[in-house]
């Protein structure tokens, strides 16, 4: 299941839909500090359940989904894993804009 279709939401602003990433996901709506954190493959799978698991009970209670919908769009982004790491242990992460491969 992919997570960032899950919590596409519709950007009057811009007016097209607005998509993030599972850290900018995690800061805003669970709370997590992830500024010195390193990239941990077990650490992302916790974040993908936490995050699918929020998905799911914010599903129950349309104003909370509103909520947190207005709390993305209002944070300011958090750079994905790949933008700041534009090729980790010598592989390229496929950033379109800091493409080596």
């Amino acid at each position: 299941m992919d997570l960032a279709g899950l919590y596409r939401i519709w950007n009057p602003r811009y007016n097209s839909f607005s998509v993030f990433s599972q850290d900018h996901l995690a800061k805003v709506l669970l709370g997590w500090d992830l500024e010195n954190m390193q990239h941990n493959a077990a650490f992302d799978a916790m974040k993908s359940i936490k995050l699918f698991n929020l998905h799911q009970q914010l599903q129950q209670n349309g104003q909370q989904w509103q909520q947190a919908q207005q709390a993305l769009l209002d944070a300011p982004p958090t750079l994905s894993f790949a933008r700041q790491n534009p090729t980790y242990e010598g592989v390229c992460m496929g950033n379109r804009k800091s493409c080596t491969c």
